[in-house]
């Protein structure tokens, strides 16, 4: 019984790519899942203000904790603000209404700090009757 040549060395190459082909996959499958999550540090966070009546044209928020630095408005808030003693007061006021958006530099990105909402106005510049229902949501 004679053997095929180029068969047989089909057959010995087909382990060789199994395994090839098993490394690889399981090398994907554990970097896919080393996600250790965020790392902490200082940068920059965006804070937006969501409440229950939408559309917003003004606030008046604290920050609370040491080390929070500059502020600045993203897309159509203008952002004024002043430091104290472990706290920084923003006012946030959108001309037209819309999503009151700031980044704020703080020293540890996956830390917030505490938030006070003082007032809110709505696009007609009347102030809202509570500030029930009203946060900041942080983002990285």
């Amino acid at each position: 019984m004679m053997t095929n040549p180029a068969r047989t060395t089909r057959l010995r190459r087909r382990p060789a790519k199994c395994f090839a082909l098993a490394f690889t996959g399981a090398a994907l499958f554990l970097t896919a899942c080393s996600d250790e999550g965020p790392v902490s540090g200082p940068g920059t966070i965006t804070a937006t203000l969501v409440g229950p009546n939408g559309s917003e044209g003004a606030a008046v928020v604290s920050l609370l904790g040491d080390g929070i630095g500059s502020v600045s408005g993203v897309g159509n808030t203008s952002v004024h603000a002043r430091s104290g003693d472990s706290s920084l007061r923003v006012i946030l006021i959108d001309q037209t209404g819309g999503t009151l958006s700031f980044e704020v530099a703080v020293p540890d990105t996956t830390q917030p700090p505490a938030v006070v909402i003082h007032e809110v106005a709505g696009p007609d510049d009347a102030l809202r009757p509570s500030v029930d229902g009203y946060t900041l949501e942080f983002a990285r």
